[in-house]
């Protein structure tokens, strides 16, 4: 084998994220969700005081008042992991983005030496701490890549497999649950190395295939490939905001769906693909949907078509009755498209119609490289103008305690 497969995991990464921009909160219990009600991600400090995810923010304040409570910025968090993204792409030709605060990537020499310096890297551009684990497979990389959160750094080679990673718990590795672990028990594997141990047959016995997956990768036998995973070959890409207070603002609700419009064709164009229809939500705050699906002639990378779509069915949507917590947007049927297309495929009409879809997606290219380079929306659709004041209503108050007036054109 000529490479060994990095797992990179950003540490708390939310909380990470928001550190960034308030250093000031290093050092102390934080925990981000807010805008949820529940504790969606927790600093170390947070968690050793025993927060853990989905504790009700009503009851952390009374049972720990030391824990400073900050909103989600999920827009933040999509920026930050595509900086990571870009990073881990200056130093291997095969990075798989697996979620947002984690990926894989390959690496083929001086593999101790080339993680250290690309931790370095992110760390030191990002301002965050990362933890990584460096292994024959993708399984035992992402093990090893917790054995010693947060900050960590394991290196396991074929040879040593045994002595860095067989003493962990079993219920550490990737793809087992909590409904396995019974079972797992009771044939009595507590950890890795137990597991390893077992022969091909018992675990054919005993086990779907995907666990005789996992057992040839827990031994260093490679049976996933860093890739198969990517989020570039999703068949659709999904981005949604949370919002507080809760609305039936039709100019509101029509920004904050804007903006995930925005981004998700945004992200649809970073992976050269582009959709053939969409589905929109809005979520109440008593978490009822209310949904609305659409179809494309042809296949689109630009938000207009689907931006005046929405327009025109979201006063159908809302109900006076009813008040709005959350929206959302999933680009459907997706396709990898080389070179990127203008705006729909279709071919030149007599109206002009091919050329302004053209024009569409080079505006958006310009709005691209803006955003690459200073990490935000420097250009941004007229619809998605709402969300961004919202979003400084929402930092006046939950940093000012100031009452909420409405949105501020």
């Amino acid at each position: 084998m000529n490479h060994l497969v990095l797992h990179v995991d950003g540490d708390a990464f939310f909380v990470g994220c928001e550190l960034t921009r308030r250093p000031d909160l290093r050092g102390l219990p934080v925990v981000t969700g807010a805008e949820r009600g529940i504790a969606s991600a927790m600093s170390y400090e947070a968690k050793r005081l025993g927060v853990t995810r989905g504790y009700p923010i009503f009851k952390l304040r009374k049972d720990f008042p030391q824990v400073i409570v900050l909103p989600g910025d999920y827009e933040l968090y999509e920026q930050m992991a595509m900086r990571m993204y870009s990073i881990m792409s200056r130093f291997s030709d095969k990075v798989e983005e697996y979620s947002i605060d984690e990926c894989f990537a390959l690496l083929r020499q001086d593999y101790a030496g080339q993680a250290r310096e690309i931790k370095n890297t992110l760390q030191r551009e990002l301002g965050m701490t990362f933890s990584f684990g460096l292994a024959p497979t993708k399984v035992l990389a992402k093990l090893a890549s917790k054995r010693d959160k947060p900050d960590g750094l394991v290196c396991v080679s074929r040879e040593n497999i045994e002595r860095e990673l067989y003493g962990m718990s079993i219920e550490k590795v990737w793809g087992i649950g909590p409904r396995s672990l019974p079972l797992l028990h009771a044939l009595g594997v507590h950890t890795v190395g137990d597991f390893a141990a077992q022969n091909e047959q018992w675990v054919r016995t005993h086990w779907n295939v995907n666990f005789l997956d996992l057992w040839h990768e827990i031994r260093g036998e490679q049976v996933y490939k860093v890739g198969e995973g990517d989020l570039a070959k999703h068949k659709s890409i999904q981005k949604t905001r949370t919002f507080s207070p809760s609305t039936n603002d039709p100019a509101v609700l029509m920004g904050q769906l804007a903006k995930n419009i925005e981004n998700a064709f945004g992200y649809a164009r970073s992976l050269n693909l582009a959709a053939s229809g969409a589905s929109v939500f809005i979520k109440t705050d008593k978490f009822g949907y209310r949904v609305a699906e659409f179809k494309f002639s042809s296949l689109t990378q630009t938000p207009e078509l689907l931006l005046a779509k929405v327009r025109e069915r979201l006063p159908k949507l809302i109900k006076k009755s009813e008040k709005y917590r959350a929206t959302g947007v999933t680009l459907l049927n997706l396709l990898e498209v080389s070179p990127p297309l203008g705006g729909l495929t279709s071919k030149p009409d007599l109206f002009g119609d091919f050329a302004k879809k053209e024009s569409q997606l080079a505006v958006h290219q310009v709005a691209d490289k803006l955003y690459e380079k200073y990490g935000g929306r420097v250009l941004t659709v007229g619809s998605a103008l709402a969300s961004r004041h919202l979003g400084k209503v929402q930092s006046a108050r939950s940093n000012l305690g100031l009452p909420y007036l409405g949105i501020v054109c």
